[in-house]
């Protein structure tokens, strides 16, 4: 029996005995097979199903792995991109955190958590984000034997190879278009192209004179989903128009300075210098390249997520809220900022307490303790409540913002801070070790949740009225 049939039956039975019960505690099962999870109220989802990464490759230890982050090596990063009714996630065991072994693509029904397909995931890249054409379009690594664009059928798991003599580090998708980033980087040779799988320089192609090192991490080089097209090699950055690839501004980073893009073609920069990370102050950069904001002084907003409702909505910068367009002052509230004790790592004694923009909100964090919630548009604080327990911003369906931590996923309440309903991961699974790593969650569908730790990944979804 070949390799590949041997796993999709072995998936499939384990699947099955999953979900049934073989280490889930349940109270009741509806009748479309979701599970009642024991001692979880009314509002939060049942278990849909649950896969295990080693039964589906069919060796021990196996895990699951971002293809964005490509499988050339194993850069440690759990996680999946969820496309409609699909999860497809790559598959193989780490080698001291170094190379993975076989790596394999696999395409997880995202209602039922049937495998659809596996198909091999050797000495990729990375991939973009969001597909094209219906496919999942993934680069070999810059110095493969054979380098080509690769394709993964999100239905099928069917493999459509566009062969190139490119040497690509970058790739990205957006609005069904797909943007390559192609060159020897420590040379300053560098090209981006515009089209599709087929013909990926279809639409545009254009030159642009900057580079870095290959050992820099090149994951975040190119971004396409914010209104402009955004290129960052080391210290250049540089502005391009997504239809024609005109590039519309440069700026460098100096020291140890960063750039974030926003909604609305906004690009945030901190300036941070490298002798104790000491962020000296915080620049909004607009789309034709005018700085519209810049602050002096810490403080800097950290967004680990940003999600406004629409562009309508300020931006956070230092201690204030400034509008996207014109970089006019809307609101200040020192909520936004709190004192902070230096460290061996970070010198500032002040800190920016927004965590995440969802909607319409900003949740802040001015203690390690307490958790807040700003009126974007006025600059009211809507709410403030003790909460020990936060963890990471990782969705947000409506109104309810999902974390996760250690522990489990919870949902919170923009508009008022209450806890709507807490999962506990030990409920799930009575190994402390199946769901509590490093994960990650997604929301395909509204009350619907895709959440994958390393070794496992579960689908939640609304129990039955």
């Amino acid at each position: 029996m070949k390799r590949e049939i041997r796993n999709l039956l072995v998936a499939a039975a384990v699947a099955v005995v999953t979900v049934t019960g073989a280490v889930v505690t349940v109270a009741q099962a509806g009748d479309d097979g979701t599970r009642k999870i024991t001692g979880t109220n009314d509002a939060a989802p049942g278990l849909g199903w649950s896969v295990d990464a080693a039964a589906m490759y069919g060796q021990a230890f196996a895990e699951f792995r971002d293809p964005r982050t490509g499988s050339e090596f194993d850069w440690g990063s759990t996680g999946f991109i969820a496309d409609d009714d699909v999860v497809v996630s790559i598959v193989g065991v780490s080698h001291g955190g170094m190379t993975l072994t076989d790596p394999q693509m696999f395409g997880i029904d995202a209602g039922n958590g049937a495998v659809r397909w596996q198909s091999a995931a050797d000495d990729l890249g990375g991939c973009a984000e969001a597909p094209v054409d219906g496919r999942l379009v993934c680069f070999t690594a810059p110095l493969a034997e054979d380098p080509a664009l690769v394709g993964f059928d999100l239905r099928t798991g069917e493999v459509t190879r566009t062969p190139t003599d490119w040497m690509v580090f970058a790739i990205a998708a957006h609005d069904d278009r797909l943007y390559v980033a192609e060159g020897n980087i420590e040379d300053d040779d560098v090209r981006l192209h515009a089209g599709t799988l087929a013909d990926p320089d279809a639409q545009w192609s254009q030159p642009f004179a900057m580079g870095s090192i290959w050992e820099d991490d090149l994951t975040q080089a190119l971004d396409v989903a914010h209104g402009q097209g955004l290129l960052t090699l080391g210290a250049d950055v540089a502005g391009f128009d997504l239809d024609s690839g005109r590039p519309t501004w440069t700026t460098r980073l100096e020291g140890c300075s960063r750039a974030v893009p926003g909604d609305g073609g906004v690009v945030v920069r901190f300036r941070t210098e490298c002798d104790g990370y000491r962020i000296t102050g915080s620049d909004a950069i607009g789309s034709d390249g005018r700085t519209i904001v810049s602050t002096e002084g810490a403080g800097a907003q950290n967004l680990s997520f940003d999600h406004p409702a629409d562009e309508s909505l300020p931006l956070l910068v230092g201690d204030g809220a400034y509008d996207r367009r014109t970089g006019e002052r809307v609101w200040t509230s020192p909520d936004l900022v709190a004192a902070r004790e230096p460290d061996e790592y970070n010198s500032d004694t002040v800190r920016g307490t927004a965590v995440a923009v969802a909607g319409d909100v900003a949740i802040l964090r001015p203690g390690a303790q307490t958790m807040s919630g700003l009126d974007l548009r006025t600059g009211e604080r809507l709410w403030t409540h003790d909460d020990k327990r936060f963890g990471t911003v990782a969705a947000l369906d409506g109104p309810s913002l999902l974390t996760i931590d250690g522990d489990g996923i919870r949902a919170v309440d923009t508009g008022t801070g209450e806890s709507l309903w807490d999962t506990p991961f030990r409920k799930i699974d009575d190994d402390p070790d199946a769901l509590a790593s490093d994960g990650m969650l997604a929301a395909p569908h509204p009350g619907h949740y895709v959440y994958a730790s390393s070794r496992t990944m579960i689908g939640l979804r609304p129990l039955p009225r």
